[in-house]
């Protein structure tokens, strides 16, 4: 953390103490935790964690928002490594939501776990991997395999479909999960298995076209159906499927919110 930071940081935390509500001054001392973690983020300096982590303990309102936004920035470092990888791990102790918990455990698993497979670092990726499992929701869990599956892809595809495999058994056994997650876990999930040139691919496409006739909500079906468009030309470019692009302008006409119309408008004119 440079000078300039620092001052500023201890200004905010001096005004923050003289604050006398208490929740008042908790969302006050949150937004300086935000702020040092998106500076350790920038910086890498494990000082400014330990400056994060010791004003997340003046948290008294959720501090568990406090303490997930210091995991994010360690998940954003350059740097990586066992330590890190432990210290990171330690922090989610302080989590005391399963929600919370999920999303700062699968950010663990995809940052440690990527840097794992492109370091060739046995150790830290087999701890990553083992980390998915302790992640409380089946949606972030499928989520955790499926990010470390498609790392894995131009390595080991056998490993790769084998993670990707535990994504699709949780996302298929379990009940409650939202259309919307669905259709963008599916999307992934196709795009994955064209990379293991796997012949569910185009299924799970079809999956998630159905699962969006489901969304009632302008907003939200709009946006499933944009992944849908995008997953669809990503996939019909990288196997020179028209067919499958021409399928994709079909669908992005369902889309009624501006906002995802032109970003699928945009993305079909750069390959049609």
């Amino acid at each position: 953390m440079n000078d300039d930071v620092k001052t500023r940081i201890g200004k905010l935390v001096a005004s923050a103490a003289d604050i006398g509500d208490p929740l008042e001054r908790s969302r006050k001392y949150k937004n300086i935790v935000a702020l040092i973690s998106q500076e350790a983020a920038r910086s890498n300096d494990l000082q400014d964690i330990e400056e994060a982590k010791k004003i997340a303990g003046l948290v008294a309102d959720d501090p568990s928002k406090a303490y997930l936004e210091i995991v994010r920035a360690i998940a954003k470092m350059n740097r990586k490594d066992k330590n890190l990888f432990d210290e990171a791990v330690k922090i989610t102790g302080k989590i005391d939501n399963d929600l919370d918990l999920s999303v700062a455990l699968s950010q663990i698993v995809t940052a440690f776990g990527k840097y794992g497979i492109t370091k060739k670092d046995d150790m830290i990726y087999s701890d990553s991997l083992g980390l998915i499992e302790k992640i409380p929701f089946n949606t972030y869990r499928a989520m955790a395999y499926r990010n470390i599956s498609k790392e894995m892809a131009g390595i080991d595809q056998g490993k790769s479909l084998e993670l990707l495999d535990r994504s699709i058994d949780l996302l298929e056994n379990s009940k409650g999960i939202k259309p919307e997650y669905l259709v963008k876990a599916f999307c992934e999930t196709s795009s994955i298995l064209s990379l293991l040139n796997d012949e569910r691919s185009r299924g799970f496409i079809n999956k998630a076209i159905e699962i969006s006739s489901e969304i009632v909500d302008d907003f939200d079906r709009s946006a499933v159906l944009l992944k849908i468009v995008e997953t669809e030309i990503e996939i019909g470019t990288r196997l020179n499927d028209q067919e499958l692009i021409k399928e994709a302008a079909v669908i992005s006409k369902g889309i009624t919110k501006e906002y995802y119309k032109t970003l699928a408008t945009n993305s079909l004119e750069s390959k049609m």
